[in-house]
């Protein structure tokens, strides 16, 4: 019963100290698009045929988290996306979001940190799935993301965009899980031998 109690105490234990790390803080308003539009967002440019919808669209299954995402398909020109953000000045960030798109030709899509390119694709192809894009980046105590896309043909498919301080916004590599979890079995096997005895 003892040995019961321990793994469950371990676990919740594990559970606490990895909490903190998966659940970022978002300096950004909207992210997701829950709001089934574009508050918190300025947009500009050419914005035709660019919307926030739900469920399955063109060759997409629906968002990648939640209920809303954003599909860009401004025709023969850019259109532009952006949110400015107070943060502390000197301080790493990582910049994600989640990008799914068919390789449709013509078609572009960009991402920015304060007008400095930090993705750059023509005609992106992720095979109509979801695909994690991330980047480090360093606050200057007001910063803007932005970016930039255009898919004549068809749409490119934007999701769970974010800006998370590095303390909060990263999740341990797996090796620390694995140390971390090896130390807990050891552990276990020295308090196992004691209650037998």
């Amino acid at each position: 019963m003892r040995l019961k109690t321990l793994v469950a105490v371990v676990a919740v234990a594990l559970l606490c100290l990895a909490a903190p790390m998966v659940n970022a803080q978002n300096l950004l308003t909207n992210g997701g698009f829950e709001t089934a539009d574009f508050t918190g967002w300025t947009t500009g440019a050419n914005f035709e045929d660019t919307s926030v919808t739900s469920g399955s669209f063109y060759v997409y299954t629906g968002a990648e988290e939640g209920t809303w995402y954003a599909v860009l398909g401004p025709v023969g020109s850019d259109g532009t996306l952006s949110q400015s953000f107070n943060d502390t000045a000197g301080a790493q960030y990582v910049f994600s979001f989640y990008l799914a798109a068919a390789g449709d030709d013509p078609s572009d899509f960009s991402a920015f940190w304060n007008g400095t390119p930090v993705l750059s694709l023509s005609d992106p192809n992720t095979g109509n799935a979801w695909t994690l894009e991330s980047f480090m980046e360093t606050g200057t105590g007001h910063d803007t993301i932005s970016f930039s896309f255009r898919d004549d043909p068809a749409w490119i498919a934007l999701d769970n965009v974010s800006v998370s301080p590095v303390s909060t916004g990263t999740t341990p590599e797996p090796s620390s899980f694995l140390l971390l979890g090896s130390g807990v079995l050891a552990l276990g096997g020295v308090v196992r031998r004691k209650l037998s005895r």
